[in-house]
């Protein structure tokens, strides 16, 4: 157990499964004698139905991104140790490969392949300065990318030719902006609420589309979609709703993301959705809280990954195929189609 003397202050904004009407907002200032582990994890990955677990060191691993070129597969995630200290990995057909970091915390969230070229996404954290940075690693090269606010993320990677296209966002705690990075030119994106955040990019010609949320610092807000730096509001029925991903293919653009609410016993679900050209649909679901976290649409068929109660799901055209676990809690977050193969990255943790 590592000890530490300073004073940790928490600011803590969160709903969970509570009657309708009540939000949890408090400022918490705790001295902290010590940093408690965090649950141990595995970073996973499903070919076809077949379950692998990918190599890690520090015995709290995440995946959090998937891309298939020719015979190669890539993901890319976290390898930590339990409290929270470690590395953005990515692994190459199985093998692991650490990046270059900064700082005592790094994570890659993204990750895109272009011809002999491999483009990576995700952030550092200086522990000492309470501050994380954008960053993305070209053949893992690292460069960090400008900011203004010492909380940056970046979630998602587009390439376009001789482009590269970052989304994630920058700021503070509580105002922060939705942004993208051209070419690590930073471009702040249009919000209506104090807290925006671009969570994936795709490019189709010269249209940029964005998907993400725009909300308030408790927790409510819409899914939106920028489409060329225009702000489209996504319709809901719920009280807040948000986007993780987005794929266009043609004329036809599909984003997918969560809707919640309250039900019939003043209790909160969350509804597993994705939006097709602006009109909702709801995947189904068993549990009171699902979500949808990465979209792909191959010819006529769409792919989406995601979380469904405790377990990892993905649902074909609507129909919804549940993967197995070996521990607590497993959750969808990435999804990759390459002809008839279908590539599913998977976090799996336990409850502590």
């Amino acid at each position: 157990m590592k000890i530490y003397t300073n004073i940790a202050i928490f600011l803590i904004r969160n709903t969970l499964k509570m009657k309708k009407g009540m939000f949890a907002v408090g400022l918490m200032v705790v001295l902290s004698l010590s940093w408690h582990p965090v649950p141990s994890s595995d970073a996973v990955y499903w070919l076809n139905g077949v379950r692998t677990v990918l190599p890690n060191t520090g015995g709290s691993a995440g995946a959090y991104a998937i891309a298939v070129s020719g015979s190669n597969v890539y993901i890319a995630g976290r390898d930590s140790d339990v409290y929270g200290s470690g590395d953005a990995v990515y692994w190459l057909n199985g093998r692991r490969i650490v990046l270059p970091k900064t700082g005592s915390r790094a994570s890659a969230s993204a990750i895109a392949v272009s011809g002999s070229n491999v483009y990576i996404a995700g952030w550092n954290y200086d522990m000492g300065l309470d501050e994380s940075y954008a960053v993305y690693w070209l053949n893992g090269r690292r460069t960090v990318l400008p900011t203004t606010g010492q909380l940056a993320v970046v979630n998602a990677i587009a390439v376009s030719g001789s482009d590269i296209y970052i989304a994630g966002r920058d700021g503070g705690w509580d105002d922060r902006d939705a942004v993208y990075w051209h070419n690590g030119r930073r471009i702040v994106l249009p919000k209506a609420g104090d807290i925006a955040e671009a969570t994936a990019i795709a490019v189709s010609g010269s249209d940029v589309y964005i998907a993400g949320t725009d909300g308030d610092v408790y927790g409510s807000g819409d899914a939106v979609y920028w489409l060329n730096g225009r702000r489209i509001v996504l319709p809901k029925t719920g009280s807040s709703a948000s986007a993780s991903a987005i794929a266009v293919s043609g004329s036809n653009v599909y984003i997918a993301g969560r809707d919640d609410g309250w039900d019939d016993r003043d209790e909160m679900y969350r509804d597993a959705v994705y939006w097709h050209n602006g009109r909702r649909i709801v995947l189904p679901k068993t549990g009171d809280m699902a979500e949808a976290r990465a979209i792909v649409v191959s010819g006529s068929n769409v792919y989406i990954a995601g979380v469904d109660g405790t377990d990892a799901v993905y649902w074909l055209n609507g129909r919804r195929i549940e993967l197995s676990k070996t521990r607590d809690v497993a959750e969808a977050t990435a999804i990759a189609v390459s002809g008839s193969d279908v590539y599913i990255a998977v976090f799996e943790r336990n409850w502590e």
